[in-house]
């Protein structure tokens, strides 16, 4: 019989013990972090001889929305019965941290976990979800007379380009992690900086929106992107000759697979996939409504 805890520091190289064990590299990086949250964190599952067998993981990327990171299970303990138990207890876990809407994500690799949260735990797939990078293409030398950086007045214009959108979802603070993206995301980013917008002419409706960060000696990181297609290579040549300027040379990004796709034909670049799978939704509050990319 399994029980499910919230690790603590205390639990920190039993962790990463465990974690070596199964050689899960990219979660045992993440551990020290995830253990100095104050909400949410790394969850374990404990067998009777209090050896962990499994890990799990809840963050709240707003106050009210929880991500569940995919639960992690030693052999002989990967079946669909704990997965189903690991998955109802963090559901109830988020629901007791306050999350009103609760997302998760499930590897196109794993139908088992996707199915377990849809069948069991009444999840519903949303949209698929690509983190992934392009490499290689040539800036202009010159900046595009129509794309570049937004400014205060262009609120209200790009305002109304997101008004068609319903509950748009963007990758705020981790590519590998969609949330909404609200009214107040977009004030705040004209104040931290990182705004793309295309046609620039204030007396022309926004066709092209990008929001973005520059991570100084790795890449420029696409948050969010939207294009009617009209300007969005310039747009794009915009965003190469910021990330130029940084002096990197790699535009990573957290979309959804239809924009990591019109992004792919306008540069004529293969999408070098990182991660690739589906995202799922489930409301704790009914009354909601279900979120479209």
């Amino acid at each position: 019989m399994l029980r499910y805890v919230r690790a603590s520091l205390e639990d920190q190289a039993k962790v990463e013990e465990f974690l070596r064990s199964i050689q899960d590299e990219g979660l045992l990086k993440e551990v020290s972090t995830l253990l100095s949250l104050t909400q949410g964190g790394l969850y374990l599952a404990i067998d009777d001889h209090d050896a962990i067998v499994g890990t799990a993981v809840i963050t709240l990327p707003k106050r009210h929305e929880a991500y569940l990171g995919h639960v992690r299970l030693a052999s002989p303990n990967q079946d669909r019965e704990t997965l189903k138990d690991f998955a109802s207890f963090q559901l109830e876990e988020a629901r007791k941290l306050g999350a009103h809407v609760v997302r998760a994500l499930a590897s196109e690799n794993d139908q088992l976990w996707a199915a377990v949260l849809q069948e069991e735990s009444e999840f519903k797939p949303v949209e698929k979800w690509v983190v992934g990078s392009f490499e290689g293409f040539q800036a202009p030398d010159v900046p595009p007379l129509e794309a570049g950086p937004a400014w205060a007045v262009d609120k209200e214009r790009i305002r109304e380009f997101m008004d068609q959108v319903t509950n748009p979802l963007w990758a705020e603070n981790d590519l590998h992690i969609p949330s909404s993206l609200e009214p107040q995301d977009l004030e705040n980013q004209f104040e931290v900086g990182g705004v793309a917008v295309a046609p620039q002419d204030g007396r022309l409706t926004v066709d092209s929106l990008a929001l973005y960060r520059v991570r100084n000696t790795d890449a420029i990181d696409i948050k969010y992107f939207r294009s009617h297609g009209h300007y969005i290579r310039q747009l794009l040549d915009y965003l190469w000759l910021e990330a130029r300027a940084w002096g990197v040379s790699k535009m990573r990004f957290g979309l959804n697979e239809q924009t990591a796709s019109q992004i792919a034909d306008a540069l004529q670049i293969p999408i070098q996939v990182e991660w690739a799978g589906s995202i799922l939704v489930h409301y704790i509050n009914h009354g909601l409504q279900a979120a479209s990319v």
